[in-house]
């Protein structure tokens, strides 16, 4: 139990005759056991040492306690005045729109039908929310319950004999506080990540307004530290900054953020280029060839085993002069050449397209066109490859069919119980009817076949028959590329996807991210129909 959750519990002169008794107690101690014992004069005990340092800690509880009792007073002085400075706020913004709006009409300028009211006041529920997180982190605790008194309402109602209420009783008598200025209730809520009930004050909210307990956000965070396509931590594509959460997040995790947030944010970056060591060379550490300080910078000097390594073929420092070409290099370049792979112009990694448009988007995040590695949107290059956009429509055409036959397996295992059974022939006197006329099988080797509708078969001319497999098939070849051209098309008119409309699909199916197969369920995009985990459609995509 820390120091700010016992103190929670005391009164302040409760607190202040605790600590006071015990560092008179503690000195009369220091007192008494001076000049006693066979040490040498002017030698310090341990018996000493120990209540000298029993009195710096009452010293740090005492200090701990006056800024408790700072901290309450502010904060009541902030819940007292806040509806006074919203309407000071508000007032204020209603004088200036109501200036600005005046010199608009004078200048003959025209007021946008759109423009915010300027009666509408604006609501402070994330600073109020984020005041009593830390009002219970810091002054009150977070074990504290929150009960308003309704001790002077109880007492003129609970006496045995009601009395009218006097005058100078009623002054005396302290008006409530206003509803806003009252503390919060206490409450909990749900985790977006892991579900549990968590108090409120232990919950970091992200700018998309979804929550996350101590432990998920620093998950999060130290995801974000070992794989760059998490990195910077978001939620629904917005930016979780750091410096807002620091009260959620231990030192050692800031920290390792903080490092590795130069990392991923430098392009082209150097690594040691000594095996056994391979760590980040920052640009706050290159150096010239030569060792001097500053000019251009071609080597960088690593922080752990002081090697020097070229920035330009990332191999060891040349010690002046150019750079030599980099046979292993130059074959890994000329590889890609020949698999068709494209080079990030940010970080320079190999990257490889199987299927899908030519938006390519690195684990850097750099948006380029994989057809010539430029910045993407500022060359004229063809968005799809046809064969891949096939490709990717039958990938999805075929994943629904089995969704389909998984969901219809028991219908089909039921039409299939009787195999053996023949469609019954009607005779040639049979009434015109939408009905096909089936002929019957005519020995064991003969296939059967199928004929035009009845209607038919009273024309005195030749029929036409088709073999009920070829016409089956016929019939699923077209509808297969019916499907495949309306995917495509889909695809194309929806190849820059925002990710905003999800579904659920039942599992096992595996995430197209990260890789990893969800037994129960899997979100898919309902306009790429990219399949997703609820943690790569969170924080990756």
């Amino acid at each position: 139990m820390d120091a700010v959750t016992t103190f929670s519990q005391m009164d302040d002169e409760d607190i202040v005759l605790i600590i006071k008794l015990l560092q008179e107690d503690g000195q009369v101690a220091i007192d008494a056991a001076q000049g006693k014992g066979k040490q040498p004069e002017g030698a310090e005990t341990d018996q000493d040492l120990a209540f000298k340092l029993l009195l710096e800690e009452l010293q740090n509880a005492e200090a701990v306690a006056m800024d408790r009792r700072m901290a309450r007073s502010i904060q009541q002085a902030i819940r007292a005045d806040s509806d006074a400075l919203a309407r000071l706020r508000d007032d204020e913004r209603r004088a200036q729109s109501d200036h600005d709006f005046s010199i608009a009409l004078s200048n003959g300028q025209v007021v946008p039908a759109d423009a915010q009211p300027h009666d509408v006041p604006q609501a402070l529920g994330d600073e109020d929310d984020f005041l009593d997180k830390l009002s219970c982190i810091y002054v009150t605790g977070i074990g504290d319950e929150d009960i308003d008194s309704g001790d002077d309402e109880q007492t003129a109602t609970t006496g045995q004999k009601q009395q009218p209420e006097s005058s100078a009783w009623a002054a005396s008598r302290r008006p409530p506080p206003p509803a806003r200025s009252r503390p919060r209730q206490q409450q909990k809520r749900n985790c977006e990540a892991c579900g549990e009930r968590k108090h409120f004050a232990e919950l970091a909210r992200a700018p998309c307004r979804h929550e996350y307990c101590r432990g998920c956000l620093s998950r999060l965070f130290e995801g974000a530290t070992v794989d760059e396509t998490l990195f910077p931590p978001r939620c629904c594509r917005q930016p979780i900054p750091l410096h807002q959460n620091l009260v959620f997040l231990d030192a050692d995790v800031a920290q390792r953020f903080r490092r590795k947030a130069v990392e991923f944010s430098t392009p082209n970056r150097t690594y040691c280029h000594n095996g056994r060591c391979r760590a980040f060379g920052p640009p706050a550490r290159y150096v010239r060839d030569d060792g001097d300080e500053g000019g251009t910078a071609v080597a960088a000097c690593c922080g752990e085993c002081g090697a020097r390594t070229c920035t330009e073929c990332k191999a060891a420092a040349h010690g002046g002069g150019d750079c030599p070409n980099d046979v292993q290099l130059q074959q890994v370049i000329q590889l890609a050449r020949e698999q068709g792979w494209q080079r990030c112009q940010n970080c320079w990694g190999m990257v490889e397209l199987n299927m899908g448009c030519n938006h390519m988007t690195c684990r850097c995040g750099f948006q380029f066109c994989y057809v010539c590695g430029s910045r993407w949107k500022t060359c004229q290059c063809d968005h799809w490859d046809e064969h891949r956009l096939l490709e990717r429509a039958q990938q999805i055409d075929a994943r629904d069919r089995d969704r389909d036959r998984d969901d219809g397996g028991a219908a089909a295992a039921a039409a299939a119980a009787a195999p053996g059974e023949e469609e019954e022939v009607l005779p040639a006197e049979a009434p015109a009817a939408p009905r096909e006329v089936v002929l019957p099988v005519r020995g064991a080797a003969a296939p059967r076949e199928v004929v035009l509708p009845a209607e038919a078969t009273a024309a005195p001319r030749e029929e036409v028959v088709l073999p009920v497999e070829t016409a089956a098939r016929q019939q699923q070849e077209e509808e297969l590329d019916a499907r495949l051209e309306r995917l495509m098309q889909h695809l194309v008119a929806n190849h820059e996807c925002e990710h905003e409309l999800w579904r659920g699909r039942r599992g096992p199916r595996a995430c197209e991210e990260c890789g990893d197969e969800m037994p129960l369920f899997i979100y898919e995009c309902r306009q790429c129909h990219i399949m997703a985990c609820r943690r790569c459609r969170y924080h990756r995509l």
